[in-house]
């Protein structure tokens, strides 16, 4: 058996110190909504397995009253009703399961009496204490039909938060979560056990077929005329208390306004790409809407399509990936509203019904260390391909050497290469954490710089304007003093036979810590 953490107490210990407070319930009105705005994301999706019975754990979403939105061992097949996406916000020690169909957190409803104390209900509103599950990886066979990459896992959950910080006794307050199959039992999951049985124990299956590119090959590329495609990439600070959006954490409001004003180039062009990263989840569905707006209310006057992609962290070698959370805690110690998860996001016009997350190469030696993503989409009337990644940062952080980001760049190479051979130009970028390759660049300045050769190589950089054979310097972008930006870690490439002109760099960085860059690709006709 291998667990995540050496001792349940421990755990305890250490989570007394952080985000320890019950979600109210969430009403049947902001269901719809809430379910609605992380519909734009490309999470994996999960379900969980009774290894007593082999049924799934249902949201029982019509039981009545204190019932409402049960989880039950009850189905035969995972479909919307049984899938789950993980989170996480103690770099994947607890986790959370947000339900696809009611778009919340089980939480286990100590507050409840009798029979139906510790019932879990997919209703918290954000990872608050009771959302959030000790997982235990087990070194158990799973389910002879169970897909490749499941786990059997027991979860454990926390009744009250310990102050005292003794392991005797927060360990008392830890239950199992069982699916409780007696005679008098439905399947219905609560957390009540001190130790674990067979009923205490579960397959974490991860699901095929909820995303387009599980379903469809890739759409072919189509012949398209010579055009612009106006490209813009803006790390928005979104997660990060140093930055000054309110609090430090932005909302999306505040978000949105602060997009719309930085959505014009220095040529005054509209984009018809955006690349987002430090961006959350749960943002993507406004952000498109604001896009939408007409151009004399703040957005575009055309429609888009906004994808989401998760940041994640990996708890234990023998568990899955969990989805990073955005903080819920501004730097005043004060909780705003749930953000979802943290990640990146890509702004496409609507065309697209094609795309696709890529989990990075990442460090992990450290369970902090995030595990960083790219995602693409395709416009096959423009043959074009658009991704987008934030790669690991870099001096005295997670890639002190640069090792991880050297395969990072080689692999958003390889992925390009798919794309390529399905007749597609691929336009990418954002936030790479790496200055441009030229002699004077060190560690401190954002090295390895030799990192981004081959991209360099193979694309011209927006900095470029056009000239391979162009210094591969480029405007800063980030890294600001006296309020100008003092290094370039932001890009935009494109293929050799379509240059990039007008690339230029905002006047202000808004409320972010990095400048928003432009460029205007110059597509051939196909």
């Amino acid at each position: 058996m291998r667990r995540l953490m050496s001792t349940v107490a421990a755990f305890c210990v250490l989570i007394s110190g952080l985000l320890l407070f019950s979600a109210g319930p969430a009403s049947a009105t902001a269901v719809s909504a809430d379910a609605d705005a992380v519909a734009k994301s490309a999470g994996q999706k999960w379900a969980l397995r009774s290894l007593a019975n082999r049924k799934y754990v249902s949201v029982r979403l019509h039981d009545a009253d204190s019932k409402e939105w049960r989880l039950r061992a009850s189905a035969d097949r995972p479909g919307t009703w049984e899938r789950f996406t993980l989170h996480t916000n103690h770099a994947g020690r607890t986790i959370g399961f947000r339900s696809e169909i009611t778009g919340f957190l089980a939480s286990a409803e100590f507050a409840d009496g009798g029979d139906q104390k510790g019932m879990l209900r997919a209703r918290g509103v954000r990872l608050g204490q009771w959302q959030q599950f000790i997982p235990h990886y087990l070194d158990e066979a799973v389910l002879p039909d169970s897909p490749r990459g499941s786990v059997v896992v027991t979860l454990q959950a926390s009744e009250k938060a310990q102050s005292d910080g003794k392991a005797t006794d927060a360990q008392k307050e830890l239950k199992y979560v069982s699916a409780e199959l007696g005679a008098d039992s439905d399947g219905e999951l609560r957390a009540r056990a001190a130790s674990a049985g067979l009923w205490e124990k579960f397959v974490l299956e991860p699901v095929a077929g909820t995303l387009a590119s599980d379903t469809h090959d890739m759409p072919a590329a189509g012949s398209a005329p010579a055009s612009d495609l106006n490209v813009m990439t803006w790390n928005l600070c979104a997660n990060n208390r140093s930055c000054t959006w309110s609090g430090g954490l932005a909302g999306y409001a505040e978000l949105n306004s602060g997009i719309s004003a930085h959505l014009r180039s220095g040529s005054g062009a509209l984009p018809d790409v955006i690349f987002f990263q430090e961006f959350c989840e749960k943002h993507a569905k406004r952000v498109e809407e604001m896009l939408e707006k007409p151009v004399g209310e703040g957005g575009t006057g055309r429609q888009w399509d906004v994808r989401f992609a998760p940041i994640h962290n990996e708890g234990d070698a023998n568990g899955p990936l969990a989805q990073k959370q955005c903080a819920i805690k501004d730097k005043n110690d004060k909780i705003v509203a749930d953000r979802g998860a943290y990640g990146v996001a890509i702004a496409v016009p609507d065309e697209n019904v094609w795309y696709k997350r890529y989990d990075l190469v990442s460090p992990t030696s450290d369970i902090k260390y995030e595990q960083r993503t790219a995602v693409c989409a395709v416009l096959p009337s423009r043959a074009v391909a658009a991704c987008t990644a934030h790669l690991s940062a870099g001096y005295l952080y997670d890639d002190p050497d640069g090792t991880w980001r050297r395969r990072q760049a080689q692999q958003l190479l390889d992925i390009t290469r798919t794309y390529e051979a399905k007749g597609y130009r691929v336009v990418f970028g954002g936030d790479f954490n790496l200055v441009p390759p030229y002699p004077q660049a060190g560690p401190k300045e954002g090295g390895p710089s030799e990192a981004l050769d081959p991209v360099y190589d193979k694309y011209l950089e927006c900095g470029q304007q056009g000239d391979p054979n162009a210094k591969r310097t480029g405007e800063p972008t980030a890294n600001a003093s006296n309020g100008k930006p003092t290094r370039k870690i932001d890009y935009i490439f494109s293929p050799k036979n379509a240059p990039v002109r007008n690339c230029s760099v905002s006047p202000d960085s808004g409320h972010s810590d990095h400048w928003t860059l432009y460029g205007t690709v110059s597509l051939p006709a196909t």
